[in-house]
């Protein structure tokens, strides 16, 4: 299998929103959302013009990650004030890091970081972070295992549910 990470660009916008969705409400539906919270949710982060917005902006990078040419997953990379807290210059941001679960497992994860690794090099930062939701003992764990470190928490809200997002970042 050929798996390839992929810039996705404007025209893209109609189909990362769809993943988007499909992937996080896979992700989450066993916790505590109604359909009101998920869909006040996406809405907001996930509504084609706040998508565009993003993909538009110049201190963030959306990838598709793909096996054989198929869509699996995608990943969001932050730096400068585009970051969802403002951690600093020398900082970049791995956010949103979503697989079918058809894909999750195999290596993605671990060619994810890489990558992020690579391109917080490529644009001198000597930092990365990301926040991962306190009940994901899986997605910790392999954090973890990765070298990255509880440095703080935020919080993260899906309509009028408020979670905890652990602070996890490394040196580079």
């Amino acid at each position: 299998m050929e798996q390839s990470i992929e810039l996705v660009n404007t025209e893209e916008v109609e189909v990362l929103r769809t993943l988007s969705i499909n992937t996080f409400k896979t992700t989450f539906e066993h916790g505590e959302y109604t359909d009101e919270d998920f869909n006040a949710y996406f809405n907001e982060a996930y509504a084609t013009k706040q998508l565009l917005s993003e993909l538009q902006d110049d201190n963030s990078f959306t990838y598709f990650f793909k096996d054989d040419d198929e869509i699996v997953g995608y990943f969001k990379l932050n730096i400068n004030e585009a970051q969802t807290e403002a951690k600093g210059d020398e900082y970049l941001e791995v956010q949103r890091i979503y697989f079918l679960p058809q894909a999750q497992g195999g290596g993605r994860g671990k060619r994810v970081l890489a990558f992020a690794t690579k391109k917080a090099r490529e644009l001198n930062k000597t930092k990365i972070w990301l926040g991962v939701w306190e009940h994901n003992v899986q997605a910790f764990n392999f954090y973890k295992n990765q070298g990255l470190r509880v440095t703080g928490e935020h919080q993260f809200y899906t309509g009028n549910v408020v979670d905890t997002d652990l602070i996890m970042e490394k040196n580079i």
